[in-house]
């Protein structure tokens, strides 16, 4: 009995120790196939273009000839694709550019590109060479040009490619070496800026006109920006000037005073050729100048740093019946840097409605200059959060104030005004200076997008209502005509102190006239929601759209027509008492331009 038993006892320990050895190779082969599992889940597909790690130099190249193919050290860089030539359909495949390691997109060098640090050879050079594909809607000959550069850590270059254009302009450059600024402006809440002179005789042929010389950096107005940027010479660049970030319209003007048109869409670049204007019109007035050179309106990021550079560029102009191609000067806006993403300031203004008040805007420690009825502040940056907004007299009593979350990016107005029951309240209203605008259609296919449009040459006007006797206003036309109904309600019942934000904008274009071609107006009248436009306001003198001309010397002073309006982002209010008699009291419109 006792050997049976312990015979037994030997075979369970056998059993368990099968088992445990069973159970540790489970565990193995479970902790295997995890593993496995976790390298599957880990591993990962990498689809950007070009994968390599690229270090940029600070060699750049800004290229503004028709040259789009390069070649360094002697192995192409580009694709130098030539759409097939041929009848009948060509599949889309065929007819896109492909990308390539240096130029992803589409394969062709751009306006700017950084040279990366992966190209310089031992000796501390690239040796390039740029040429020009024919491509079939072209007419331009190849002109190939070689040059080499070298990098250097403490000081910054472009290498400005002037090509394309030498049997055209009285002594052409090919290319020109130009020192750069990457450091940051020494206040954070500003941006760098300035200009260089490529400006180039034309030949003697050219029915264009002449707009060489010494240049100057202007404000939208014509007030110059700097000493520093005044009577830049030819072939010759200035020193970076310093100034608040903002939303700018920057013109460029000759020593004489007249305007350089900019280069852009082919619809403002289609110009007089006596003074550069753009023509609107068309068919029997296709000729007719709308006195406006065109100018980009373009914000200026805090840090950015920019160089506005002018240089020989086709423009066109009509007989009537055709239209030719021509070289003249333009300029272009270039960011020296990647334009930094504002993510911490916001600008704010106050604009005074109160009659026989005057005010002042207090926020984050900093206030307006004292500001008059009818009248609007400058703009200055606050940190963008949550934050109080307080607006004073000029003793320092307290009309209003209101806890705002001002968002980074953003422009505000504070607008001052009493409401019906004679309280003193805030209207902050964000201001859209990006051009955007709605165009009253639906579209996107089924995912109900809206269809908007962006201009950076708008006229864009918000109409608002600050008069407590005015249950609703509408603005009108000098014809009566609403400046929008239905989904571009823009303008029509406007309550006292309340902001249209469903389509807060009316748009105009460039060549906006009344029926006769001369100067429109605006026009108040007193609507209800079921009378449009309602009785007009004969108290309220009508707006001209020239008063939107900030000054107009800066064309009669060199011999030009003054244009009918001038671009930018206004607010249109009516203010003041419907039943007052003086000029300080009486109901008007009051205009505030919010780019400068």
């Amino acid at each position: 009995m006792k050997q049976q038993k312990k015979g037994t006892n030997g075979q369970r320990l056998n059993a368990m120790g099968w088992i445990s050895l069973m159970q540790v190779k489970l565990l193995l082969v479970s902790i295997f196939v995890i593993s496995c599992k976790r390298e599957n889940l880990d591993y990962t597909f990498d689809y950007r273009p070009n994968p390599d790690a690229q270090k940029a130099s600070n060699t750049r190249l800004v290229n503004l000839s028709e040259n789009a193919q390069l070649i360094a050290n002697g192995d192409s860089l580009t694709n130098f694709f030539v759409p097939p030539q041929r009848s009948g359909y060509i599949p889309p495949e065929e007819l896109t550019p492909p990308g390539t390691r240096y130029f992803p997109k589409d394969g062709r060098l751009g306006q700017s590109w950084t040279v990366p640090q992966d190209l310089f050879q031992t000796d501390g050079t690239v040796r390039f060479r740029t040429t020009f594909v024919p491509i079939p809607t072209k007419t331009i000959a190849s002109h190939d040009v070689e040059f080499t550069v070298r990098d250097s850590y403490d000081a910054p270059k472009d290498y400005y490619l002037l090509i394309n254009h030498e049997s055209r302009v009285q002594k052409p450059d090919r290319l020109v070496e130009v020192p750069r600024s990457v450091t940051a402006p020494k206040r954070p809440d500003y941006f760098k800026i300035r200009i260089i002179n490529f400006a180039k005789k034309l030949m003697p042929t050219s029915s264009m006109e002449d707009i060489t010389g010494p240049i100057t950096l202007t404000y939208a107005d014509g007030t110059p920006v700097s000493n520093s940027t005044t009577r830049i010479v030819s072939d010759a660049w200035s020193d970076y000037v310093e100034l608040p970030y903002g939303t700018y319209q920057f013109k460029l003007l000759t020593a004489d005073g007249r305007q350089i048109p900019a280069v852009g869409h082919t619809y403002y670049n289609n110009i007089d050729r006596f003074n550069s204007t753009m023509e609107m019109g068309g068919g029997a007035i296709s000729r007719m100048s709308s006195g406006q050179t065109y100018a980009p309106v373009q914000t200026f990021q805090p840090g950015g740093i920019y160089t506005i550079v002018v240089h020989p560029k086709e423009f066109t102009w009509t007989t009537g019946t055709d239209d030719i191609s021509e070289l003249q000067n333009g300029f272009q806006i270039i960011a020296d840097i990647s334009e930094p993403l504002n993510r911490t300031y916001a600008q704010i203004q106050l604009a005074n409605t109160i009659t026989g008040q005057d005010a002042v805007l207090r926020a984050k420690g900093q206030t307006t200059a004292t500001t008059a009825y009818g009248k609007a502040s400058d703009y200055f940056p606050v940190v963008a959060g949550q934050q109080p907004i307080v607006i004073e007299t000029a003793s320092g009593q307290v009309l209003a104030a209101i806890d705002a979350e001002l968002q980074a990016g953003q422009n505000y107005t504070a607008w001052l005004y009493m409401d019906p029951d004679k309280k003193v309240k805030v209207l902050l209203a964000a201001n859209n200076l990006a051009g955007t605008a709605y165009t009253g259609k639906e579209g996107g296919g089924n995912n109900a997008t809206i269809d908007r449009f962006r201009s950076s040459y708008m006229f864009n006007f918000r109409f608002l209502n600050f008069c407590a006797a005015l249950p609703y206003a509408t603005f009108t036309n000098g014809e009566g005509r609403p400046f929008g109904t239905g989904a571009m309600d823009s303008g029509v019942n406007m309550a006292p102190g309340i902001l249209n934000i469903l389509q807060p904008y009316t748009s105009l274009l460039y060549s906006a006239s009344n029926d006769t071609g001369g100067p429109y107006q605006f026009m108040a009248y007193s609507s209800l929601p079921t009378r449009i436009p309602g009785d007009w306001l004969q108290q309220v003198k009508p707006l001209s759209s020239t008063q939107l001309v900030a000054n107009p010397k800066l064309y009669t002073a060199v011999g030009r027509k003054v244009p009918l309006h001038e671009p930018g982002v206004y607010s249109i209010a009516v203010i003041g008492d419907l039943k007052g008699t003086t000029e300080t009291d009486k109901a008007k419109f009051m205009v505030v331009k919010h780019t400068k």
